[in-house]
């Protein structure tokens, strides 16, 4: 017997039966990044499993933009005509990492839709704890839905929940909802979405400050890596020299014409110089200590010596790197970030409806119903 723990993810007990299978996945990782990506795709090339920001393209990112743009407004003149798209539908929510704003935004998006989804968030009430290996257990719950949301501690599970569903007699799309320290390609759609909004989708030659640890932060290197898609782009990360932005982030975003620059000592000198304050918590769960450098902190005062139609991010949970506050400037354009958490949800219909064939409906209908006038906003 053995515990077989590879990075944060769990094997099984026995050795007989977890060497065949972390073969098998050792041989689906030798793969080339263009054939997982293949992988990722139907056969009319639409992307079908979400594991990776560096699998979009803008073509793909203007699609869930304008269907959730679509949703939203829809929504507001006609719920049920969402509600019936995929009725009858599941989805299944693993999360195995605590979440607050991923979890809810997903299963409301799947509810909005008309679907039914089952939440996992205890390990400790799963068979895992009789020695069923996670590979076992994913399989199982493919077998329950039409859609898989997972989110896990290992920097693997992207590439491992790929695996499995390519492993199935049932394969089911697989969405990454946040894996290990690289990856959190939704999160990354919601923060473009936003992006694209406040600036009425002229990104090219935007500045984006990217703020805390840029290191850890997979939010940081998710939407650093989809902002490469558009032209002369800038980004500073500022953060102290052990939370800067990772070597391989930084090149993959260089080699595609992004200007990097990197600030060590404060925020603000980079302040007047951005369109886009994208602002991070410490990621303490990853160790060392969660206290946040004063001179990274955004106050009232870099608020007022913010660029005109400057905005300001945060992908939550924040802490004590935001002033309070700013909290209550009702109104304030500049503060983005709670109009950002309900993007979430509206790209996540998005993302739902793309991945289960239903997208077109919803943009279909949008053209209708703004033609007749049930348009309100």
């Amino acid at each position: 017997m053995n515990d077989k723990k590879a990075p944060g993810i769990y094997w099984g007990e026995y050795e007989s039966v977890s060497n065949v299978d972390k073969a098998h996945f050792e041989a689906f990782k030798r793969q080339s990044p263009a054939d997982i990506e293949k992988a990722c795709r139907d056969e009319n090339g639409r992307l079908r499993h979400i594991i990776n920001a560096e699998h979009f393209d803008l073509e793909f990112l203007t699609t869930i933009c304008e269907t959730a743009k679509a949703a939203r407004r829809i929504d507001d003149g006609n719920r049920e005509f969402l509600g019936k798209l995929l009725r009858g539908r599941g989805s299944i929510n693993l999360f195995k990492q605590p979440s607050s704003r991923t979890w809810a935004s997903f299963s409301r998006a799947a509810g909005i839709l008309g679907m039914q989804t089952v939440d996992i968030k205890d390990v400790s009430t799963s068979s895992e704890v009789k020695g069923e290996s996670e590979k076992d257990s994913l399989r199982t719950l493919s077998s329950y839905g039409d859609a898989l949301v997972c989110r896990h501690p290992s920097d693997e599970y992207d590439l491992f929940g790929l695996w499995v569903q390519k492993s199935s007699g049932r394969e089911i799309p697989f969405i990454n909802a946040g894996s290990g320290t690289k990856r959190h390609p939704t999160q990354g759609i919601l923060d473009y979405y936003t992006i694209n909004e406040s600036f009425k989708g002229n990104i090219d030659g935007k500045v984006v400050a990217f703020v805390g640890d840029c290191l850890r932060g997979r939010t940081v290197h998710s939407l650093a890596k989809i902002l490469a898609l558009h032209k002369n782009i800038t980004a500073y990360f500022v953060a102290p020299e052990g939370l800067q932005i990772d070597k391989e982030t930084e090149e993959y975003i260089d080699t595609r014409g992004v200007m990097v620059h990197k600030e060590t000592n404060s925020l603000r000198r980079v302040m007047p110089l951005a369109d886009v304050v994208y602002m991070t918590r410490v990621q303490s769960e990853h160790g060392g200590s969660g206290d946040y450098n004063e001179n990274f902190k955004f106050t009232m005062d870099s608020l007022d010596s913010m660029r005109e139609g400057a905005i300001l991010m945060h992908p939550g949970p924040k802490r004590d790197e935001i002033a309070p506050e700013i909290d209550y400037l009702k109104g304030d354009q500049r503060v983005m970030y709670w109009r950002q958490q309900r993007n979430g949800m509206w790209t996540r219909v998005a993302l739902l409806a793309h991945v289960l064939g239903v997208d077109d409906k919803i943009r279909e209908a949008y053209k209708e119903y703004a033609k007749i006038g049930l348009d309100r906003k």
